[in-house]
Parts: C-alpha cells; structure tokens; sequence
C-alpha cells in the first residue's frame, strides 16, 4: 500500500511539472508568433523556424501523452495548466489568421519566391497549429479519464472540459478562416478543417458499431431493435454526406494540402464501416433463422429495416472513399505524403472490398426473406 502511494505521489509531481513545462513552451511560441509579422519586413525563414518549432512542441506533447499511466489525482493546479494549454492554442490559431491576412496585404508587393513561400509557410503553420490543438485535446481527455478523483472534482472537471471544447470550436473556426484566405491566394486549402468533423464521425461510427454489436436479435423484438439501430445509421450517414458535400464544394475551387491525421481519420472510416457491414451481415443472418418463429408484421419491418441499414452503409461507405480520393487527386503535397497515401489507399481497398461482400450477402438474405415469406 505504501509503495502504491509512493507511485501514485511520483506519478503526479511528474504530471504536473511536465504539464507546467508544456505550458511554458506553449507560451513561449505563442509570444514568438504573435511578435511574428510580414508588415514587419519579417521573412518566411523565419516563419520556416517557428513552424519547426511548433512540430518539436508537438512531439514534447505527445511524449508527455504515451507516458501517461493510472492511478492518477488531478489538482486544480494540474487543470489550470490545461486550461492554459487550450487557451495558448487559440491564441495561436487566431495569430494565424492575422498573419494569413498579411500575407494577402503584401501580394502585389511580394517577391513571387517569397510570396510562394510564405504561401507554403502559412499552409505548414496552420497545419501544425491544428495537429498541436488535437493533441492537446486527446492528451487533456486521456488525464481526464485516467483521474481516480473524478467525484471530489466533478465541478471543475467540468468547467475545464467545457473551456476545452469551446476553444477547440474556436480554432476550427480560426484555421478554417486561415485557409480560406490562403485558398483565395493560392487555390489550395488544408484538409485538415475536415478533421474536426471526421472526429465527430468516427466517434459516432465506433458507437454505432458498439451498438450493433451489443444488440441481440430475438423473433419479437427483431423489429424494433433494427428499426433504432437504422435510425442511428441514418443520422451517421447524414453526417458523412454533409461533409462529402462541403469537401466537393471546396474541391471544385481549390486543390487541397493533405494534412496526415485526415488520412489516418479516413482510413479509420473505412475499417469502422467494415465492421458495420460485418454487424449488418451478422443481423441478416440471425433474422432468416428466426424468420420461422417470427409473425409476419414484424418480420415485414425488420427486413425493411435491414434493407435501409444496407443502404446507409453502402452509401457512407461510398462516400468516404470519394472524399478520399477528391482530396489526394489535385493534392498539392502528394509527393511528401505519397507512402502514407498508398498505405490508406490499401486499406481502403482491402476494407471497400469486405465492406461490398458483406452489404450484398445481407442484402440477398432479406431479398430472399421477403420473397419466401411474401413479405
């Protein structure tokens, strides 16, 4: 027991001063970047060493992030600090979009290498300010989780969650203004204002498939238990349809900078939809073993029911790989990112492939229940 305490007193002075070390960095770059400026006659070298210093940062946090381990108790010292990390990365984010509208106001004076440049410079700042947003986010959520003294700080978990999530709103809003009025100068907008909405995606895509796993059929409840599960798939696939339609809008008038964690999002989409499909499959096959012991009302609205929920799936499915592919078409790193987009191509593929197997097995199945039952 003694030696648990001991643990569990190293474990947090360590949290808490490499949270305070996080912090003074943090605050450290977001002083050097708002001293930053192109009316100043600085130049996009050193706008080059900023950015490179962000992505050291990056890596500090997610040293910080894999060293995490339970049992852990959270102060109110250690949720100030991520409190400041989440308002330093705001304070960047809309350091950005001043900067981005600099750049605009020195195009006609630019030097066309350094205004290229500084078109570049700004695409890798507004990237990178994003990824140490998220990771901030994820490594704040971990803690957050992890703590054993959730109940005594309820009130001010809370409060910290919630100042959380409304800056992240916030960053999004400012790194989407950012690469707009980069896309204005140089046709090519970051994919990474996509990621915060793939985000939301995939976690409601693992809850779907957690429900659907979770789910047992039974010849009376069958209808109802398919009916819920479709309305949920409805609403995902509404999702991801919204977005394929903001992401071609975007398309049709620039070309895209392909940021790293939107490929691992759409990767991730593709696996989860396999398993949905998986699910869906395994739904289709308990229903036609039933389908005997079943009355034929509710047998007719299962098998309804299974017919959208195909439906949903195939079109998600579809979907997410033409955003993929929309984006890495006219991509205008394609060639620093080339490895990771043939790694996300193949794992398309190969879930595209068992996603297609699975969706049309269940869908012969129920086509073959409504014909035997004359549903």
């Amino acid at each position: 027991m003694l030696l648990l305490i001991l643990f569990m007193v190293n474990a947090h002075a360590s949290l808490t001063t490499d949270l305070h070390g996080l912090v003074s960095q943090g605050n450290s770059l977001d002083a050097n970047l708002s001293e930053f400026s192109f009316d100043q006659g600085d130049d996009c070298s050193k706008l080059g060493t900023l950015n490179t210093s962000i992505e050291i940062y990056i890596e500090s946090i997610e040293v910080v992030y894999t060293q995490l381990s339970a049992p852990m108790s959270l102060t109110q010292e250690d949720l100030t600090s991520l409190d400041a990390l989440s308002t330093i990365s705001r304070s960047m984010a809309q350091e950005s979009v001043r900067i981005a509208l600099e750049l605009n106001s020195i195009e006609s004076v630019a030097d066309l290498f350094e205004y290229r440049a500084g078109l570049s410079a700004m695409l890798r700042l507004s990237d990178d300010i994003g990824t140490m947003a998220n990771r901030i986010l994820e490594m704040a959520n971990r803690i957050l989780l992890m703590a054993d003294n959730i109940g005594s700080m309820a009130d001010k978990i809370v409060v910290t969650m919630t100042l959380q999530n409304t800056n992240m709103q916030f960053i999004q809003a400012s790194l989407l203004t950012t690469q707009q009025n980069i896309a204005a100068l140089n046709s090519s907008l970051s994919s990474i204002v996509y990621n915060l909405t793939l985000e939301q995606i995939q976690s409601d895509g693992d809850a779907l498939s957690s429900d659907m796993q979770m789910t047992i059929l039974t010849n009376f409840n069958m209808a109802d238990k398919l009916d819920e599960i479709q309305s949920e798939s409805e609403q995902l696939m509404g999702k991801v349809v919204s977005l394929y339609t903001f992401l071609s809008i975007n398309s049709a008038m620039a070309s895209h900078y392909i940021n790293g964690d939107t490929l691992t999002y759409l990767s991730d989409l593709s696996e989860i939809n396999r398993a949905l499909a998986q699910s869906t499959e395994n739904f289709a096959r308990t229903v036609q073993l039933l389908a005997p012991l079943t009355s034929k009302p509710v047998l007719s609205d299962a098998t309804s029911s299974m017919l959208k929920l195909v439906q949903d799936i195939r079109l998600m499915s579809d979907r997410i790989m033409e955003m993929n592919d929309k984006i890495i078409v006219m991509a205008d790193n394609i060639g620093v990112m080339s490895e990771r987009i043939v790694g996300v191509e193949e794992t398309q593929t190969s879930n595209m492939s068992y996603t297609v197997d699975s969706l049309t097995t269940s869908q012969m199945i129920t086509v073959g229940i409504i014909e035997s039952y004359g549903l």
